[in-house]
């Protein structure tokens, strides 16, 4: 997966801007800009998930953060940057990757590249890279508690 799929998990699938740290996620664990949600309560004079169309009962300011999608936007930031002022990111979005080809959330449809099913997605994109930096791989491991 390259740098920019990957920051593609991180936009808003309302006005598919990247999303940033004033991100809220809805009870059902949608997760949208801010600007976005407040612009839906002020011409609709509710709040419906855009995505399943659940009803929120609550103010946008009342709504919380997406703590994992701040971690990773803090983490991104925090990266040394490349020559094109975009962070440089390493792992699974610079071609290392331990899922199997055709596996890439671009390779999903695009129904299930929702906002919730993109933040598991990226999870689980860097949980493989992190187990792939800690783990020997499985022809080497597979000899352990062998005896000669």
């Amino acid at each position: 997966m390259d740098e920019s799929s990957l920051l593609d998990l991180l936009e808003c699938s309302v006005c598919l801007e990247r999303l940033d740290t004033s991100a809220k996620v809805l009870p059902c664990q949608h997760t949208f800009c801010r600007r976005c949600l407040e612009n839906i309560v002020s011409s609709r004079h509710e709040l419906r998930c855009p995505e399943c169309r659940v009803l929120v009962d609550c103010a946008v300011d009342d709504l919380p953060a997406n703590i994992l999608l701040v971690r990773l936007l803090d983490g991104i930031k925090q990266r040394p940057r490349n020559g094109g002022g975009r962070p440089a990111l390493a792992g699974c979005a610079a071609g290392v990757s331990a899922s199997p080809p055709g596996t890439a959330v671009r390779d999903l449809p695009v129904a299930t590249r929702s906002s919730p099913v993109k933040v598991w997605a990226l999870l689980v994109l860097l949980l493989e890279h992190h187990l792939r930096l800690r783990l020997p791989s499985l022809p080497e491991a597979s000899g352990l508690g062998q005896t000669e």
